[in-house]
């Protein structure tokens, strides 16, 4: 199970998305934890010790001011094998491809292809009355009314178990809605899946090859893909995970392809310079216009994870002049890497 969720964190209010329940609360009690204060002048040696204390693996990167700090890696990709993490090491992001979901809807509304007041029903057929009105905007805000994943009962895996796009856009169609479009406010990671789906019917292409062209590949993004692909990249390149073992080594070529479970809210993987560089394409390049980077400008602190051992936290502020990621593959439990999260988004606040 994948997850998502904006920071809380002192005087910065930021909207805080899904977490499953017990994931929260445990995410809440460890940041309730004395953390450490961050200094500057000490700034790689208190990483290091906190690192190696907490027994992470992973890579951190921490910027003030435009001036890179730290970009450091930590532990081992492959213990098995004697592998170690380097700052190339690719890992499965969770929920980040909610992001490039909300770029490729973005472009494609820029381009005049589609208008975030488009409703469900101007896209798929014999939609039901209770959700026909269900406008992108909504799926793109958590208020779309549909349930957080779209697995049910049938599928061994809710994240990695196959079903196709015809097969999701039926459950769409079918599932209860949490409450009516527009009149509640829930996170859904379903609603991206049903916005990847878009933008396939709007753009004619797969929402892997849309993204690709329009932003991988311009942003020299050449370790980034799918659940299934390994894009020319050896084993020793990706990162295992140290959670839920879903194939050996336990690494996204082995999860099989992406399926539409999780496509436009999961099933990829990328590394730290992978995603900088993402975030500096869309918006610096001009591929995006003003009101469309305004979101991605502003401040923002944001958990992704998975079971499967992989979390990815990053917090950006002053157009990215201060910002700070760390990837991880060995964390111990879900949520547990707020207790170095925390500490650095206190430290890039302060400065």
């Amino acid at each position: 199970m994948r997850y998502r969720f904006f920071l809380r964190f002192a005087s910065i209010l930021l909207p805080l998305m899904a977490l499953p329940a017990a994931a929260f609360a445990q995410a809440e009690e460890l940041a309730a934890e004395p953390a450490i204060v961050l200094h500057r002048d000490t700034l790689e040696t208190q990483i290091d010790d906190f690192m190696a204390d907490a027994g992470y693996a992973g890579v951190v990167f921490i910027a003030v001011d435009g001036e890179t700090l730290l970009h450091k890696a930590y532990g081992m990709a492959h213990e098995d094998l004697g592998v170690p993490i380097d700052l190339d090491t690719v890992f499965g992001i969770g929920s980040r491809p909610i992001d490039f979901t909300i770029a490729a809807i973005s472009l494609l509304e820029q381009r005049g292809e589609l208008s975030q007041d488009d409703t469900l029903a101007d896209y798929l057929n014999n939609v039901p009355a209770d959700r026909a009105g269900m406008s992108i905007r909504q799926m793109m805000t958590g208020a779309s009314g549909l349930p957080d994943f779209p697995a049910n009962a049938s599928d061994w895996d809710a994240d990695l178990a196959w079903i196709d796009r015809a097969e999701f856009e039926r459950r769409t169609l079918a599932a209860p809605l949490l409450f009516a479009p527009g009149e509640g406010d829930e996170h859904s990671h379903w609603a991206f899946g049903m916005l990847a789906a878009i933008v396939e019917r709007v753009s004619g292409q797969s929402y892997s090859a849309f993204l690709r062209e329009n932003f991988f590949d311009p942003a020299g993004m050449a370790r980034t893909g799918n659940y299934g692909e390994s894009r020319n990249l050896a084993l020793t390149d990706f990162a295992a995970g140290g959670g839920v073992q879903r194939g050996l080594p336990n690494i996204p070529p082995n999860w099989g392809p992406t399926s539409w479970l999780v496509m436009g809210s999961g099933g990829m993987f990328s590394t730290v310079g992978d995603l900088r560089r993402f975030y500096d394409y869309i918006t610096t390049s001009g591929v995006l216009e003003p009101r469309y980077t305004e979101l991605f400008l502003s401040r923002r602190g944001s958990l992704d994870g998975s079971d499967r051992g992989f979390e990815l936290f990053s917090f950006s502020d002053n157009g990215f002049r201060d910002q700070a990621y760390v990837m991880l593959n060995e964390s111990g439990e879900e949520g547990s890497i707020l207790r170095i999260a925390r500490p650095i988004m206190a430290f890039l606040t302060a400065e």
